[in-house]
């Protein structure tokens, strides 16, 4: 090694030993500062890792809080907000209209469903046409008359209208077989019944959506519509958790170790041998 290469790395060595000795003081400061200050320091630290925890719960039910999100505002379209009892809901008129083909109509609104006997609500699902034969004369005075019933759903006032139209109409050819056929037996008839022919007579139920009112949502509502919110929810929320047990590589309990092992409180004991062995390595260097 000629004498310019040796006196370059000579140069070299000096440079690393000093920048050696810089990092060595500002650790003895620092450990100094530390000890010194040990219940400001741990406060510190106390802080930090409470701080990159929470940060890290945050990160674990991120997903699932986001989704309930989604679901509530979807929700909140229909006028709903889960577990608020006093959503205001629009109750809209429905209406009951019963006719026959002899021109002869009833109807019924009101903001509430229409129920049955057994308090099943009854919608456009649940319209029927009935069939009456023409009262006959049988043995013993009585008289007797076939009732057939049909189900038409989805068909408005209107399409029944049209049906009785018809010339030579066939209900079994444009309905089907009839849900029902039952034969109806009375002693006693009133010259108008006596008189009657067949007839045809439909029960007809609809919504009118511009006709509505403003009322508060029931409790039983509420509980109803929050049951379903969960179940929804939770339904939903199977995605992220499938993602993240499958592809996803966060591991929240290790993340929460690994942040305690790192923000450890100062122990003053340890860190004042450190001090002793740092001061000891610096002394024997600067001689």
């Amino acid at each position: 090694m000629n004498k310019k290469n040796k006196k370059r790395e000579i140069e070299r060595k000096r440079l690393e030993q000093k920048k050696l000795l810089i990092q060595m003081k500002k650790e003895i400061d620092t450990l100094e500062f530390d000890i010194k200050y040990s219940s400001l320091r741990n406060a510190k630290m106390g802080a930090i890792k409470n701080l990159k925890i929470y940060a890290r719960a945050l990160q674990l039910v991120a997903p699932y809080v986001v989704t309930a999100g989604i679901v509530a505002g979807g929700f909140a379209l229909f006028g709903d907000i889960p577990f608020y009892p006093n959503d205001e809901v629009k109750a809209y008129s429905n209406v009951m209209t019963e006719f026959d083909n002899a021109g002869n109509i009833r109807k019924e609104q009101q903001y509430a469903s229409f129920k049955d006997e057994s308090g099943h609500k009854l919608d456009s699902n649940d319209n029927l046409l009935y069939y009456y034969s023409k009262w006959e004369k049988i043995d013993d005075g009585l008289y007797s008359r076939v009732v057939q019933t049909y189900s038409i759903d989805e068909k408005t006032y209107e399409d029944i209208i049209k049906l009785f139209d018809k010339k030579d109409l066939s209900l079994e050819g444009i309905l089907g077989e009839p849900d029902s056929n039952i034969k109806e037996t009375k002693n006693n008839l009133t010259e108008e019944e006596l008189q009657e022919g067949a007839f045809i007579q439909a029960i007809v139920y609809s919504k009118d959506e511009g006709d509505y009112i403003i009322r508060k949502q029931t409790v039983g509502e509420n509980i109803f519509l929050s049951i379903l919110y969960v179940f929804v929810s939770m339904l939903i929320e199977m995605g992220p958790l499938y993602y993240r047990s499958e592809y996803s590589s966060f591991d929240f309990l290790r993340c929460v170790n690994e942040i305690k092992r790192k923000y450890q409180p100062l122990d003053i004991d340890v860190a004042k041998k450190q001090l002793e062995l740092k001061k000891d390595n610096y002394n024997r260097l600067t001689r």
